[in-house]
C-alpha cells in the first residue's frame, strides 16, 4: 500500500494555524507538533477541518473573521470612530493606509494562511489511494471542502484590494502571501474564484454543520462573487432556490444570543471559545479596551423605533457608546453568511430590473426590525437604499465599506468625514512585505497612488 509520509510544511509556517507554531497536529485538529502527516482518510479529514483555525482561531482568525476587518471596513467608511490607542487604525480613519501597514499585510497574508492550508490539504488528499487509504466519496468531500476555503479567501481579499497573486503550490514563505507569484488581474481573481466554487458545489457532506461550508453556504458565496462583478442574472438565478429554506429569527437580539450556535438565519458561522475569541469584544465593548465605536453618523442612520439600535449601548452618549453584539470573548458565532444578506442580494437584483417583488425582501427584514413598508424600490435607487439598509443591519460586520464601494457611493461617504476624496482609496495597498518578497511582483503592481 502506497502510504504517503509527507511532511506538511504549508505555508502557515510565519503564522502557525493558531499560533506561532510551525506545524500542523492532523490527530488532533485542536494541537500543534513536528512530526505530522496526512495518510488516510481520518488524517486528511483533521487537516482540512483545521483549516477553519485560519478562519477563528486568534493567532489568524482575528485578521479574516475577527475583530480586525470589522475595524478597518467599519473606520475605512463612516460606521467608525476610533477612541483606541492603535496608530495603524488611525490610518483606516483617514482613509490614509500606507503599504507598510501592519494591520494591512496581516488581513492580506492571513487570508493566504486559509487560501494555501486549502491549497496543501487538497494537493496531499488527492494523492491518497481511494482503493486502500481514504473512501473515494470523503475524498471528494474534502477536496470541495478546501476548494471552497479558497474561494472564500480570495473573494474577501479581491474586494479590496484588487488584482492578486492566484496560488497553486505552497512554500514556506517566511511572512509573506504568494512567494513568486505574478499580480492577476481582478477579472482573472473572480473568473478563478467562481471555478474553485463550481469545484466545489453540490459535492460538499450533506451533513456538514453550520460551522463548516456547506453547499448552501457555497452558493451564497457564489452569488457574492457575480453581485460584485454585476452579473445580476446570474445571483437571481443563484440565490432563487434558497428563498424560503431559511426565516428571519423572532427578533434581531435572537441573532447574536450566545447561547444558540444554530437558528433559523444561520447559513455559516463559526464557533469561537476564549482561545479563539478573534477579539471581538475585546476591542468592540466597554469591557475590553473599546478601540472603536460607533460613529455618529451610523446612530443618526437608524430609523424612530428601529430595534436594531438597542445592540448600540448608549448610543446617546459618544464617549461610552459601543457596539454590543459582541458581549462575550469565551463564546460567540460570528456569522460568514446569514439569510439577511440573501435577502438583500436577492432584493437588490430584483429592484435593478425594477421588479414590485423586490421591497417584499426588504420588507421583511424591517418588519422584524419594527419599521414599516420601503418606499419606493427601483432600478432609479436600488444603490441608496441597499446601502442604508445593510448598513443599520449589518453594521459591526465586515460589509459596510466593500458595499458603498461596490455601489459607487465611495466618495460620497468618504467625503461625508470630510476628507477629499481621491481615486486612490478605492483599493488598499498590497503589502510592502508581498511586494519585497515575491520575485514576481515589482513596485510597478502596486495599486495606484501607493
Amino acid at each position: 500500500m502506497k502510504k504517503l509520509i509527507v511532511l506538511f510544511i504549508i505555508t502557515i509556517v510565519a503564522h502557525g494555524f493558531i499560533s506561532c507554531e510551525d506545524q500542523l497536529n492532523l490527530k488532533d485538529p485542536s494541537a500543534l507538533g513536528t512530526d505530522n502527516f496526512i495518510f488516510d482518510g481520518e488524517s486528511a479529514l483533521s487537516a482540512m477541518l483545521d483549516g477553519y483555525n485560519d478562519m477563528q482561531g486568534d493567532a489568524t482568525g482575528a485578521y479574516v473573521t475577527g475583530a480586525y476587518p470589522r475595524m478597518m471596513q467599519g473606520l475605512y467608511s463612516d460606521d467608525l470612530l476610533h477612541p483606541g490607542s492603535f496608530p495603524t487604525l488611525d490610518e483606516a480613519l483617514v482613509n490614509n493606509f500606507q503599504a507598510n501597514n501592519i494591520n494591512v499585510s496581516r488581513l492580506f497574508n492571513q487570508h493566504y494562511d486559509l487560501i494555501n492550508t486549502g491549497t496543501e490539504v487538497m494537493r496531499l488528499t488527492q494523492e491518497l489511494d481511494p482503493e486502500t487509504e481514504i473512501d473515494p466519496e470523503l475524498q471528494s468531500q474534502i477536496i470541495a471542502e478546501c476548494h471552497a476555503m479558497r474561494a472564500y479567501g480570495y473573494l474577501q481579499l479581491v474586494k479590496i484590494f484588487g488584482g492578486l497573486p492566484i496560488t497553486e503550490l505552497t512554500y514556506p514563505l517566511d511572512g509573506d502571501a504568494a512567494n513568486d507569484t505574478p499580480r492577476s488581474s481582478e477579472a482573472d481573481v473572480y473568473a478563478y474564484i467562481l471555478s474553485e466554487i463550481q469545484l466545489a458545489e453540490g459535492k460538499l457532506n450533506p451533513n456538514n454543520p453550520v460551522t463548516q461550508f456547506t453547499n448552501d453556504a457555497v452558493q451564497v458565496m457564489k452569488a457574492e462573487a457575480y453581485l460584485f462583478q454585476e452579473n445580476y442574472t446570474a445571483v437571481e438565478n443563484t440565490l432563487t432556490p434558497l428563498i424560503g429554506d431559511y426565516s428571519l429569527t423572532e427578533t434581531y437580539a435572537e441573532v447574536f444570543d450566545l447561547n444558540a450556535l444554530e437558528n433559523s438565519t444561520a447559513i455559516m458561522r463559526l464557533n469561537l471559545n476564549a482561545a479563539d475569541g478573534g477579539d471581538l469584544q475585546l476591542f468592540f465593548t466597554s469591557s475590553g479596551r473599546r478601540e472603536v465605536s460607533p460613529s455618529q453618523s451610523l446612530v443618526n442612520a437608524f430609523e424612530p423605533n428601529d430595534s436594531r439600535l438597542e445592540l448600540i449601548s448608549n448610543p446617546d452618549d459618544p464617549t461610552t457608546s459601543f457596539i454590543n453584539k459582541f458581549r462575550s470573548n469565551t463564546s460567540f458565532f460570528p456569522y460568514i453568511y446569514r439569510y439577511e444578506d440573501v435577502l438583500f442580494m436577492y432584493a437588490e437584483v430584483l429592484a435593478r430590473r425594477n421588479s414590485p417583488e423586490a421591497a417584499t425582501y426588504l420588507n421583511l427584514i424591517r418588519e422584524r426590525a419594527g419599521l414599516g413598508p420601503i418606499g419606493a424600490f427601483n432600478a432609479s435607487n436600488v444603490a441608496s437604499v441597499i446601502a442604508q439598509e445593510r448598513r443599520v443591519e449589518f453594521y459591526g460586520e465586515i460589509d459596510r465599506w466593500e458595499t458603498v464601494k461596490r455601489l459607487g457611493l465611495a466618495q460620497q461617504v468618504i467625503s461625508s468625514k470630510g476628507i477629499t476624496f481621491t481615486n486612490r482609496q478605492l483599493l488598499w495597498p498590497i503589502p510592502q512585505d508581498e511586494i519585497n518578497r515575491n520575485a514576481l511582483i515589482s513596485q510597478a503592481d502596486q495599486n495606484p497612488g501607493y
